[in-house]
C-alpha cells in the first residue's frame, strides 16, 4: 500500500472539508463534500457517513474512491479503493467521535457508517509544474 507523505495526512486533518468523488458502475461520477475525514494512519484516510446516499451507492457497486484537499497555496488528491464498516469496536470509537464532535458544534448527527479509503495513490494538487502529477 502507498503511503501519504506527513502534509497531506496534516491537510487531511486539519483543512475544514475534503471533496470525495466516486463513480457508478457505468461512469456516472459522483463527489460530495465531507468535514468528518481523518488520516487514520499512513495508508488509511476515514470518511464518516453521515447521510451518504449517492456515494454510499456508488461504493457498493464501485468500491474505488478518491479525496481532495487544499488551501490557498497547495493540496494533494488520494486515490484507493474502501472498505466500508457500520458495527465493532473500530467503527463505535469512530462514530464516538464524530458525534462528539458534532454535538460540541450543536448538531444532531450520528455516524451511520465509515469509509475507510486504503490509499493507492497520491497526486498534487498544487499549482505549477508538478500539479497533477503523482507523488505516493
Amino acid at each position: 500500500m502507498t503511503k501519504m507523505p506527513r502534509d497531506c495526512m496534516d491537510m487531511i486533518n486539519n483543512v475544514y472539508a475534503a471533496a470525495v468523488a466516486t463513480c457508478t458502475p457505468d461512469g456516472e461520477p459522483n463527489v460530495s463534500c465531507s468535514s468528518m475525514k481523518q488520516a487514520y494512519d499512513e495508508e488509511t484516510v476515514m470518511i464518516s457517513d453521515q447521510y451518504m446516499l449517492k456515494t454510499l451507492a456508488n461504493l457498493q457497486a464501485n468500491p474505488r474512491m478518491a479525496v481532495s484537499v487544499w488551501d490557498e497555496t497547495h493540496g494533494y488528491q488520494v486515490k484507493g479503493t474502501v472498505t466500508y464498516e457500520n458495527e465493532g469496536e473500530r467503527y463505535e470509537a469512530i462514530a464516538a467521535q464524530v458525534h462528539e464532535i458534532l454535538s460540541s458544534m450543536g448538531y444532531d448527527f450520528y455516524s451511520k457508517g465509515v469509509c475507510w479509503l486504503h490509499v493507492e495513490e497520491v497526486y498534487s494538487l498544487t499549482p505549477g509544474d508538478e500539479a497533477g502529477k503523482r507523488i505516493a
